[in-house]
């Protein structure tokens, strides 16, 4: 009989971490992950000191329409639409093992949805005719485009530090599934905690 129990408490430990591992990986797919920001396309909002910011994939995990103005995680490989593998590969848990990269996701702002219709004059944004107001951006920016209206199914984004950033500018529209989340906080450096 004694040597039942420890078999049976070595089989209790070993279901719990297999429940725990298995909820770490439905939550960082599903619910939240977070991410480090390591470039300057997002500046002023989001500099180069180590910023982490706290992403909520929910929304989009369903297709549903990010607003104007979300910052949002991307995948910037526009040729291929995401999937439910490349989530669960890619998510902070598994990435461990597969050693697979992050630098096709970026941090960006929606700035167009579809229908949208953006026009860029002198250095600003206009948005179905009216200029967009966009208190957030560090610098206007140095040279315009030509009109763009964003297609069913995809969003347009842009940085905040336009001089500075590849975006839909280079790649074009991003199809909403290949939305990874939409950033809700920055949780890191501590003395700059923000919420979105």
């Amino acid at each position: 009989m004694s040597r039942n129990k420890p078999e049976s408490a070595l089989f209790t430990w070993v279901k719990q971490i297999v429940l725990v591992v298995f909820l770490s990986v439905v939550i960082s797919v599903f619910i939240i992950q977070t991410y480090d920001i390591v470039d300057v396309s997002m500046e002023p909002t989001f500099d180069l000191q180590g910023n982490r910011v706290l992403v909520f994939l929910t929304p989009y995990i369903f297709e549903t329409r990010p607003e104007r103005g979300d910052i949002i995680i991307i995948d910037s490989r526009v040729e291929r639409i995401r999937t439910l593998v490349d989530r669960l590969v890619e998510s902070p848990l598994p990435a461990l093992f597969t050693r697979r990269g992050e630098d096709h996701m970026w941090v960006k702002r929606v700035i167009g949805l579809p229908g949208d219709r953006l026009e860029f004059v002198m250095g600003r944004v206009y948005l179905n005719g009216e200029l967009l107001q966009e208190d957030y951006i560090q610098e206007k920016m140095i040279s315009d485009l030509d009109p763009v209206v964003v297609p069913d199914g995809y969003v347009y984004v842009l940085g905040d530090n336009r001089n500075h950033s590849m975006d839909s500018r280079q790649i074009g529209p991003i199809p909403l599934a290949n939305i990874q989340g939409k950033v809700i906080a920055r949780i890191y450096p501590f003395s700059k905690i923000a919420f979105y």
